[in-house]
């Protein structure tokens, strides 16, 4: 492409680890783009720039705590009930799968003000789930975090599928 094309730049801020840095160069490499390298001393993440949630919710350290999702407690139990959650399964429909995916949106938020996405338990899941992914491979890469069985299997049984239609998975489920 002309330099014309892509004169304007920004500036992306990233924060990875060795391996990732080496990927990250031999892929500008390979495609012969150029790229100015800025100090850690010049470039900050404030608090606010974050995507974390702006609260937080404190489980309950009484209750038992569910393997799956790791709240306390299980965020499928009616004590954490909301208002988006269903009171009837639907019947068996090929839409259903474009219906889940709003509520694994809104449980993925509701796991997120718990503080399980950074629950070092998930984090070894989840690094031990994409080791075994032969899809990490490609060059392409998509922000997922794994969703909980117990998140699954109720959100399928509000939503399920016709019998011979088969669930898309979850990344590693």
């Amino acid at each position: 492409m002309e330099e014309t094309v892509n004169s304007s730049r920004s500036v992306l801020s990233l924060e990875v680890t060795q391996e990732q840095r080496e990927a990250i160069y031999h892929f500008f490499a390979h495609n012969d783009w150029e790229f100015k390298d800025i100090s850690g001393e010049n470039a900050s993440v404030e608090e606010n720039e974050s995507n974390e949630g702006d609260f937080f919710i404190a489980q309950d350290e009484n209750s038992e705590e569910c393997p799956n999702c790791l709240c306390r407690p299980c965020i499928t139990n009616e004590r954490n009930r909301q208002l988006w959650w269903e009171n009837e399964n639907h019947p068996e429909h090929e839409r259903n799968a474009y219906l889940r995916k709003d509520k694994y949106k809104r449980f993925w938020t509701n796991l997120l003000h718990r503080g399980v996405w950074k629950d070092p338990r998930y984090l070894l899941r989840k690094r031990e789930a994409l080791r075994r992914d032969p899809r990490r491979h490609k060059c392409v890469y998509h922000r997922r975090d794994l969703m909980p069985k117990c998140v699954l299997e109720l959100v399928r049984q509000w939503f399920p599928n016709l019998p011979e239609q088969q669930y898309m998975g979850h990344m590693w489920e």
